[in-house]
């Protein structure tokens, strides 16, 4: 994954993410989970999400992109910052959400209930998970990084060990019902 590791390709991501992204799942999270509380963000790539929920949230970012890390710290020398695989998530910390926008497209199935189970043990009782999709079935690929596209099923079969599902949904991106969030809540 060393994709987000060349300055090139962080430099075009930068400039595709729209600014307006993410504004309705920062929204979605506000009204399930109490200010102040601590959300560890999954792939903050430039850190768009990170500001919005840094309003609400004491968040942490974190990436598996060094560069992105290096390229936010620039901005805000004193963000809370973990350099993290989302697959393992080696960390002692737990929290009280994990959220991320399309920053688990690029898992396989198998990789991604891997990051589910692990999720749930970052998370302190009662916690929250919002992760955010490309909406469909089947694989693509861009630039060489696999692009894994999930729909309700899929997704609810992938949770329903470790959480139950609050909310889901569908939401536009690029086209109208192009993406799809979930919101879940740990099983005690």
């Amino acid at each position: 994954m060393d994709y987000y590791e060349n300055s090139k390709n962080v430099d075009q991501y930068i400039q595709f993410t729209p600014s307006h992204d993410g504004a309705l799942l920062v929204d979605l999270l506000v009204t399930h989970l109490p200010a102040g509380s601590t959300v560890l963000e999954i792939g903050m790539g430039p850190g768009k999400d990170f500001d919005k929920l840094s309003k609400y949230f004491a968040v942490t970012g974190s990436d598996f992109s060094t560069t992105f890390l290096e390229l936010y710290r620039l901005r805000n020398e004193s963000a809370d910052l973990l350099h993290l695989d989302a697959r393992t998530l080696v960390t002692e910390r737990t929290f009280d959400a994990v959220f991320s926008n399309k920053a688990l497209i690029h898992m396989s199935d198998d990789d991604l209930r891997v990051s589910f189970a692990r999720q749930s043990e970052v998370l302190n009782a009662g916690g929250l998970i919002l992760h955010s999709f490309w909406h469909g079935t089947g694989e693509a690929s861009f630039g060489g990084l696999p692009l894994v596209y999930h729909d309700e099923r899929e997704l609810t079969g992938m949770l329903e060990d470790a959480f139950n599902i609050v909310e889901i949904g569908r939401h536009a991106k690029m086209a109208e019902g192009d993406s799809i969030y979930v919101l879940a809540r740990a099983k005690d």
